[in-house]
């Protein structure tokens, strides 16, 4: 049997390398910036335009994401319904990114028999072999419908980002222990 941490750290595998460079996520990082300043702010959340990327704007964010959805199938049921609900999720994301000094990410998909070519966006933080994944922190707000499933993370992650602040901003050590050749 194998050892608890003998597995490679998914930032540093082949596959995690070529996705960065995906063209269909950098269009939609950008397209998505773009509208942060445009549409979002005006149309979509116009209660957050003058705090836009804080953590009491998360709050907000997720009452309305639960105004407006059912629960996670709803909120990607139609174009219209995913171009928003994507919209949501880059702000959250880049909330997250914002506050942590993380950087946006392309992650392969987990099981690359299903669909190859599904990536993930996602938050990678210098202090954590965790990713931030603003659409499964989407999807737990809308199915669980608590009203505080983001910014909980969010202040959990804080915590976290303070103490490695407050340690020197070391270097991110990875748990896993194999590396690709």
């Amino acid at each position: 049997m194998g050892k608890r941490f003998d597995y490679v750290p998914t930032q540093l595998t082949k596959a995690f390398r070529k996705a960065q460079s995906d063209e269909k996520f950098q269009g939609w990082l950008k397209m998505q910036e773009a509208i942060m300043d445009i549409e979002f702010p005006i149309y979509d959340l116009p209660e957050v335009a003058n705090e836009m990327f804080t953590k009491d704007s998360l709050e907000k964010a997720e009452a309305k994401l639960l105004e407006l959805y059912p629960d996670d199938r709803t909120a990607y049921a139609t174009d219209d319904d995913i171009d928003r609900t994507m919209r949501y999720v880059y702000y959250v994301g880049e909330t997250f990114r914002r506050a942590l000094d993380g950087i946006w990410v392309a992650l392969p998909p987990n099981d690359p028999k299903k669909n190859k070519e599904a990536l993930e966006p996602a938050i990678d933080l210098p202090f954590s072999e965790a990713f931030i994944q603003p659409t499964v922190l989407v999807r737990f707000a809308l199915n669980r419908r608590t009203g505080n499933e983001i910014v909980t993370v969010f202040g959990n992650m804080e915590r976290v980002y303070r103490q490695w602040v407050d340690d020197g901003r070391p270097e991110r050590v990875f748990r896993g222990t194999l590396r690709e050749d």
